[in-house]
């Protein structure tokens, strides 16, 4: 017999793929979820595991469930990222797990500066971490992730990062008061450094994703910058393109 979550998963999964929950929109609550299937709402939060597993949906506590693809992505083993808006960037720090390599105050030289898209002299503070998928009890990385902070936010992050789960624009918005209004990324095809290959448990020059996102506030004001690794064999990218509606009539 079908388990009671499979069967909500699976509810849903056809909702969201033929329109009746579309992709940008917010799922009902757990409550009206388990209303609606009459289950439990640990059954609910179960289906939603499975939905935010496939990439269908993001979860951000006191934002609720948004959908974020009309249909799962499938690949090969290893993690996925559906990314169409700032919050699904952020969901990643709450399904993965921070393993702090190093934390340094660092200032930036011509060659730092020109991968972060930043002026030379500029002071950042520099966290080194590997991310693990929760449950994985081989703990293989799935990423190396070097977060540049704006200097001016160092000692505060520095104070509050041992609490803190998500990802670290989560914590500087917090600190800084204000919202990051837009996030660029550049993705690259880069061969593992003779440097990651043993952190991130990877043969040397075995192909891998550089990702790097810059969180900016209103004026293009750069304050965050990350710099990814993520061997190919254990990452996929997701994102869904539409056409843009035409406005003639």
């Amino acid at each position: 017999m079908e388990k009671r979550y499979a069967f909500v998963a699976r509810a849903l999964t056809e909702a969201i793929a033929d329109g009746r929950h579309p992709v940008g929109s917010v799922l009902p609550t757990e409550f009206e979820l388990a209303d609606q299937f009459a289950v439990s709402r640990s059954t609910v939060r179960a289906a939603m595991q499975e939905l935010q597993a496939s990439g269908l949906v993001s979860r951000k506590r006191n934002a609720g469930t948004r959908v974020e693809a009309a249909s799962p992505a499938k690949g090969r083993d290893g993690f996925t990222q559906a990314l169409n808006t700032i919050e699904a960037v952020q969901q990643f720090g709450t399904e993965t797990e921070r393993h702090v390599q190093r934390v340094a105050d660092i200032v930036a030289d011509s060659e730092l500066a020109s991968q972060l898209g930043c002026r030379p002299g500029r002071r950042w503070l520099c966290i080194s971490s590997l991310r693990t998928i929760p449950g994985d009890v081989t703990q293989t990385p799935i990423c190396w992730t070097d977060v540049y902070i704006d200097g001016a936010f160092a000692d505060e992050v520095r104070a509050k990062m041992g609490g803190h789960h998500e990802i670290f624009g989560t914590l500087v918005e917090k600190i800084s008061g204000r919202r990051f209004v837009e996030i660029r990324q550049d993705i690259s095809a880069v061969g593992v450094s003779d440097a990651m290959a043993e952190p991130l448990k990877a043969m040397t020059g075995a192909h891998a994703l550089s990702i790097r996102r810059q969180y900016l506030f209103a004026s293009n004001e750069l304050a965050e910058v990350s710099l990814s690794i993520h061997p190919a064999d254990r990452y996929r990218y997701s994102t869904r393109l539409l056409r843009r509606q035409d406005t003639n009539g």
